[in-house]
């Protein structure tokens, strides 16, 4: 279903650049958790490297952020790039992002949501809404939500300049996704683990001992993997509102593979145990965890795919791979009132709202 079917996990993010420089070049990108040493940056190097119209790098630490944009200028001082930082953990902030991004371009051809964060503490942040969530859920997956939604009308109008499916969101996901489904009724782990929940909503029972390690009662591991399931489902539910009414705007997520970048490297030694024993010591480089990102981006055949209907959008190793997926976040009923949740928590109602057909 990929244009390149020989592409795999040692592909680079250069490697498919090249090949899909047609679709690059002219386009308006945004790309967030964009900062040296990351795959951000490694991403937006090999979109610069095809002539893109403008890059729209956000990110939450300024110096970071400027140092970054720093080295695509230097490698390709051609593009233009508009830096502006962003905190994905606070609804103002995106709200002040989007409206600035929004006043600078008429439309946005690409959103590629890859920030994110791992955090062993709970650090619970109150929503607009008022409800009480931890701060890893809502920067990886609620604060994406949110930008994504705001910057839907400019999303919407390149799709009504592209043929079907060549406008995009990306998200970045895991097969970290695989820990844990969505807490409807605990989203913050308030009652543990295992306890408090229905049966759905719990995480397989035979995880590894690192996995389920808690700091103040909070699993880090396993609450990084709900918001992981959550990037999948919310990409799904994207397509699905899209397919008939937009055409031209679709969606997908990505297991980028296991890289050693500010999150893993912030692991102790036995979580780092944990995550080699998944992957059978197969570490990427950036490069290559960027390379996936990339796919699902810009491969042309990737629009006739009938994601959101009879296919999920999964991506990793650079093919789709929906039959990866865990079954939770192949739920089209969870990615639905996952969606709805989303805007009762964030006190919004979805430009795509009435695009909600039912299943």
């Amino acid at each position: 279903m990929t244009s390149y079917s020989d592409f795999g996990a040692e592909t680079t993010a250069s490697e498919v650049a090249t090949k899909f420089g047609q679709e690059i070049r002219g386009k308006t990108i945004v790309i967030t958790g964009v900062s040296p040493s990351s795959i951000g940056v490694s991403t937006a190097l090999a979109i610069a490297s095809q002539g893109p119209a403008v890059l729209v790098l956000a990110s939450r630490t300024k110096s970071r952020l400027e140092a970054a944009a720093s080295q695509i200028n230097g490698e390709y001082p051609s593009v233009p790039i508009i830096s502006i930082t962003l905190d994905l953990a606070s609804d103002v902030s995106i709200k002040l992002v989007a409206s600035q991004i929004n006043d600078l371009v008429d439309h946005v051809d690409v959103l590629i949501n890859n920030a994110g964060v791992s955090l062993p503490e709970r650090d619970l942040i109150t929503t607009p809404e008022g409800s009480s969530l931890d701060l890893q859920f809502f920067t990886n997956y609620l604060g994406p939500f949110l930008l994504t939604e705001l910057l839907l009308p400019k999303i919407l109008a390149a799709g009504c300049r592209v043929p079907r499916g060549r406008a995009r969101v990306v998200n970045l996901s895991s097969h970290g996704h695989r820990l844990s489904p969505i807490r409807f009724s605990d989203y913050s782990f308030s009652n543990g683990i295992y306890h408090g929940v229905g049966e759905e909503e719990r995480p397989p029972m035979d995880l590894p001992e690192a996995f389920v390690r808690t700091k103040d009662g909070y699993p880090g591991f396993i609450a990084y993997g709900q918001s992981k399931t959550a990037n999948i489902l919310h990409a799904t539910e994207i397509a699905r509102r899209c397919r008939h009414r937009y055409p031209g705007v679709t969606a997908f997520s990505v297991h980028p593979g296991t890289i050693s970048t500010e999150l893993s490297r912030s692991l102790d030694k036995e979580g780092r145990v944990a995550i080699d024993s998944t992957v059978n010591g197969a570490w990427k480089t950036l490069e290559q965890g960027a390379a996936t990102t990339l796919v699902a981006a810009f491969d042309p055949k990737l629009g006739d795919v009938d994601t959101g209907g009879t296919v999920y959008g999964y991506l990793s190793d650079c093919q789709l791979t929906d039959q990866l997926a865990a079954r939770w976040a192949k739920d089209p009923n969870a990615a639905q009132r996952l969606w709805l949740d989303s805007e009762r928590l964030l006190g919004i109602t979805s430009l795509l709202s009435h695009s909600n057909t039912s299943l």
